[in-house]
């Protein structure tokens, strides 16, 4: 019969470490110290050390070990019990753990295999896994928190771009003076983070916000603070209208570089230039007048759209762009310049400006310019083009220049007197003008010489011998009586 000192003992001995295990038979072991002696050293039952020994030279240090119980993290019911509790704990629309307990005591009264207490149901439910709770509660829940997700990563700059829309939580004014959210349409570099172009306007997401925001990113930009430029190998997006137009498959096609899309519903695949969007609501949008997060009570508007144009932009290129990125530590303007891979850069600028600006309009040269918008736009090269019908493409962001196509052919920059700064000199353009009004009288008149000279041209009249010459008759006139007493 085993002392009841040795099981407590030996329960003590369970409880300890290893190590601690070993410590005790260490001098029997390395030393030869006989059991009995080292007993009395450590003031302890003799068959305490027999035992530690015995499982030392049964299974090594490892059997030293503090044993577990073998139904640890398992609750002691009855397999049907525990059956029931996870499938009410798991069903919808979730019911109390105490409307569980009633419910258990009600099929007790039925049947042995049932039977549990409030704990154990509490229990039951702890040892079921969150990933279970959270999907039996919610699939979204469970994609968006808990599911594994595959994150790639860029290893060069423009391997990967990013681009989507986003309506910011803040009002400004439109040019109606009506409060407005505005959307800002923006492309980021995978491996940098850097910006690489923007839209910032009123209007709703469109293919053709993409096209612009791209034609900005592959631009080399004036700014040296904002020197990121080229075409991307890859543009990733979501599954939105505006990315899968046959518009943006044109432009991934002439400028050659891959689309992807995210798997449907799955806003994870973004999550990079999703946290931009984070990053501009928080960061700079809850500083300023009209701020007004997703579900609060609107604020009045502190500013037009104009004025957070300038705004965003100084942010960008100053804060953004040089600013630490808490991800890759180190700004993103360093990121994406410090790499000794050189840009892929487009074809040409017209290349660009024939993909990525507004839809074509047609409009006819008159004889002091063309009209859009009710503005007139003005080019020396319109000279020779009057009367003729010409395609119209602009950028509406700048529409103080735009774009003449004749026949698909780049013509000219036509400007805007009323918006631009720059425009043809009076004297220049009377010169030019009258330079051409010339050319046309000299070709006009010496074709006409010309013509006029060929006598030959001319249909010979036949001569008759003895014929009169003929006198043109008098041709009398009669008087109109006007009254009766005219005669």
């Amino acid at each position: 019969m085993t002392d009841p000192k040795d099981e407590s003992e030996f329960e003590d001995e369970s409880n300890s470490s290893a190590l601690t295990q070993y410590a005790i038979i260490a001098p029997c072991i390395e030393d030869g110290v006989t059991q009995k002696h080292r007993a009395a050293e450590l003031g302890c039952n003799r068959r305490k050390i027999e035992r530690i020994i015995k499982r030392f030279r049964t299974g090594g240090l490892e059997a030293l070990g503090r044993k577990s119980r073998s139904d640890k993290g398992r609750t002691r019911v009855t397999a049907n019990t525990f059956m029931f509790i996870k499938g009410k704990l798991l069903s919808t629309p979730v019911v109390s753990l105490s409307v569980i307990h009633r419910q258990l005591n009600r099929l007790e009264a039925h049947s042995k295999e049932f039977f549990g207490s409030y704990q154990q149901i509490r229990r039951v439910k702890n040892s079921l896994s969150e990933d279970l709770l959270v999907l039996a509660r919610s699939e979204k829940e469970f994609e968006e928190t808990r599911e594994l997700l595959y994150r790639h990563d860029a290893v060069y700059p423009n391997e990967v771009w990013q681009a989507d829309h986003k309506t910011l939580d803040m009002f400004v004014w439109d040019s109606a003076h009506k409060a407005v959210k505005p959307v800002l349409t923006a492309v980021i570099d995978d491996y940098s983070r850097a910006i690489m172009g923007y839209y910032l306007d009123l209007d709703p997401p469109s293919a053709q916000r993409t096209a612009i925001a791209l034609r900005q990113s592959i631009l080399q930009k004036d700014n040296p603070r904002w020197l990121v430029c080229g075409c991307p190998d890859r543009l990733y997006t979501d599954r939105g209208t505006d990315f899968r137009s046959n518009r943006i498959k044109q432009i991934a096609a002439e400028l050659r570089f891959k689309r992807s899309k995210r798997r449907s519903g799955k806003p994870q695949g973004g999550g990079k230039i999703e946290r931009f969007f984070e990053t501009v609501n928080q960061v700079l949008m809850s500083e300023l007048p009209g701020y007004t997060p997703e579900g609060d009570t609107p604020n009045p508007p502190g500013m037009t759209i104009q004025q957070l144009q300038v705004l965003f932009e100084q942010w960008l290129i100053s804060e953004y762009m040089h600013g630490v990125h808490s991800e890759i530590q180190e700004t993103p303007f360093n990121k994406w310049n410090n790499h000794p891979l050189h840009p892929r850069l487009a074809p040409s600028l017209e290349s660009l400006d024939v993909l990525l600006m507004t839809v074509p309009d047609s409009r006819t040269v008159r004889q002091d310019g063309i009209y859009i918008f009710k503005l007139r736009y003005e080019a020396t090269e319109f000279c020779g083009l009057v009367g003729n019908e010409v395609t119209v493409r602009y950028d509406p962001r700048d529409i103080s220049e735009v774009l003449i196509y004749l026949e698909n052919k780049l013509v000219c920059r036509a400007k805007c007197p009323a918006l631009g700064a720059q425009r043809p000199s009076l004297s220049e353009f009377m010169k030019i003008r009258n330079r051409y009004k010339r050319g046309l009288k000299q070709d006009i008149a010496a074709a006409v010489s010309f013509a006029n000279s060929q006598e030959a041209a001319q249909r010979k009249l036949p001569d008759l011998p003895g014929q009169p010459v003929s006198v043109s008759p008098t041709i009398g006139t009669k008087k109109i009586r006007r009254y009766r007493v005219d005669e």
